[in-house]
């Protein structure tokens, strides 16, 4: 209840210090030690990250979980070579892991790649049709490859799940713009300003 609490408030160091009161029930318990692992990351304490990766690897060196936090650390360490190497780990484990697959997906995205962006966000979609970050992408990518249609279908799942996604309204935005529909595309940028209004893109967009 207390590390509840704490998250809530978005009090990471504080959530951090908890830990080491954690009964010993839990010392083996992955979703928890995970849980540290990710706190650790968001808190900017990489080496120590990087530690309790190494733990959980010798605790359960398979598991996806355990395997994508330690794809995190590697990013956020600026570590390419090392994220390379994670992913393909595992993605031999589940080829249609959601989370490896945004990470490909968002490379070639910068590369504008879009063709094989869409292939990993399609094998993203095979793990999990309703993960946000893989219907966002793909919704983005089949906007770009001109799939209108299949981009507003999968913009519009993703506020089924997430009503306050403002990504997704930008992009619907967009799209009824170029179906010159300025009133509704205007409601749907107004929307995303209202939700994130520190966005550069929006405001060019609503000025557009």
């Amino acid at each position: 209840e207390k590390l509840q609490a704490l998250l809530a408030e978005n009090k990471i160091e504080e959530a951090i210090a908890l830990f080491d009161e954690l009964p010993k029930k839990y010392e083996k318990d992955i979703d928890m030690q995970l849980l540290l692992g990710s706190l650790l990351v968001s808190a900017g304490r990489l080496e120590e990250a990087s530690a309790q990766v190494d733990k959980l690897l010798t605790m359960a060196p398979e598991n996806e979980d355990v395997l994508m936090l330690s794809v995190m650390v590697a990013k956020a360490s600026g570590d390419k070579t090392k994220k390379s190497e994670v992913i393909k780990q595992l993605l031999a484990v589940n080829p249609n892991q959601p989370d490896a697959n945004v990470e490909l997906a968002k490379e070639q995205m910068l590369r504008r790649n879009y063709k094989q962006a869409k292939t990993y966000y399609e094998r993203g979609l095979k793990g999990d049709p309703e993960n946000i970050d893989v219907l966002s992408g793909y919704g983005q990518v089949m906007y770009y490859n001109g799939n209108i249609n299949i981009s507003k279908e999968s913009f519009e799942k993703v506020l089924e799940l997430d009503p306050q996604n403002s990504f997704s309204y930008s992009f619907l935005g967009k799209i009824a713009a170029e179906e010159e529909n300025y009133k509704v595309a205007t409601e749907h940028i107004q929307k995303a300003i209202e939700i994130d209004d520190d966005i550069y893109d929006y405001w060019l967009d609503y000025g557009q």
